[in-house]
């Protein structure tokens, strides 16, 4: 039997080969084998920038910005050449086994899962370039589980902690991002743990939106709560955006939640006065437009007129989510066709 190792070094050797037939320039960025971060909010509501931690954060984060600012902008050039220095730069980190020591913290464990993210859809671009992926399956599939693990355990955690009784765990963008790994993983892998993992996360984040629109534990982060709604609305579109291509239809009553996220957001995002309120009284920071850019980057049809007039200048790039945020619309599209 070829064993996903074997077949992860021969493709390797194969491609380095290939690559070195070019002129180009293809690097070899050394790769990342545990993600170090650091915790940047000094206040115990998740709303206060600590601006020395969050440049520590940065600077432990650059290797792998730089690697998939590299990769994806290789990837989703025109050029064939660039194209497989992308595959090539790939290859090496999970001949590597890039990302997977456990981190040793929370912060760690919160950006392995955004790059993780960014890796997979690197991998689907490979994949619609008509690149071969089969090598890198194995390690992606390494490590997206290594990030549903994590944050499985951190939901029960948090139902068991938070108000037992009344049957409610406080479904957080994160959690709502970890489906996104899964779903964009199964997406490539077909990976059963993956596919039930976003199903779970999915269903609680359509339960944790309430008849109002806002969701319980975004408010809880006082000054950002209207930060961190939109950030939320922005893993579910991207989550629902990776589950159509898997086959998942919206349901009516899971349309009607995300109508009612949408319409909270919009209008917060024109007069914040009912967030503040709603989120203990603290005046609310303006969010960012890249924060919301990825969910609505490839579902727009939910990009409301309220949120188009009062959040300007939404990207459509993003290399933390794997560079052009339309080329990788256009390749969900064409998977549901």
């Amino acid at each position: 039997m070829i064993t996903r190792g074997l077949l992860l070094a021969v493709a390797y050797a194969l491609t380095s080969l290939a690559c070195a037939a070019h002129a180009g320039d293809c690097p070899s960025e050394p790769p990342v084998a545990r993600v170090e971060s650091a915790k940047f909010y000094s206040d115990s509501h998740g709303a206060v920038l600590d601006k020395d931690k969050v440049e520590e954060r940065n600077r432990a984060i650059l290797p792998l910005r730089n690697f998939v600012s590299d990769v994806s902008a290789r990837i989703d050039g025109a050029d064939r050449a660039g194209q497989e220095c992308a595959q090539q730069m790939m290859l090496a980190w999970a001949q590597a086994n890039a990302l997977l020591e456990e981190p040793s913290d929370m912060a760690g464990q919160r950006d392995r899962q955004i790059f993780t993210i960014s890796l997979n859809i690197i991998a689907l671009k490979l994949q619609a370039a008509g690149l071969g992926i089969e090598p890198l399956l194995g390690w992606l599939g390494q490590v997206n589980h290594a990030v549903i693990d994590y944050f499985a355990k951190r939901n029960k955690l948090a139902a068991a902690t938070h108000r037992p009784e009344a049957g409610w765990a406080p479904v957080d963008n994160l959690y709502v991002w970890s489906g996104v790994d899964a779903a964009s993983f199964a997406v490539l892998d077909h990976d059963r743990v993956a596919r039930q993992y976003e199903d779970e996360v999915w269903s609680a984040e359509i339960k944790a939106i309430r008849p109002d629109g806002y969701v319980e534990s975004e408010l809880r982060r006082a000054g950002r709560a209207l930060s961190y709604h939109v950030y939320d609305l922005s893993a579910l579109l991207t989550l629902h955006a990776f589950r159509e291509s898997l086959g998942e239809a919206l349901t009516a009553q899971e349309r009607a939640a995300i109508d009612r996220l949408v319409d909270r957001v919009g209008a917060a995002l024109c007069d914040p006065a009912a967030m503040a309120t709603a989120a203990g009284g603290f005046p609310q920071e303006k969010p960012v437009a890249s924060s919301v850019g990825t969910g609505f980057a490839l579902e727009p049809q939910f990009l409301s007129q309220q949120i188009r007039s009062c959040l300007a200048g939404i990207p459509t790039t993003d290399p933390l989510f794997g560079g052009n945020l339309a080329r990788t619309a256009d390749i969900l599209a064409n998977r549901r066709r």
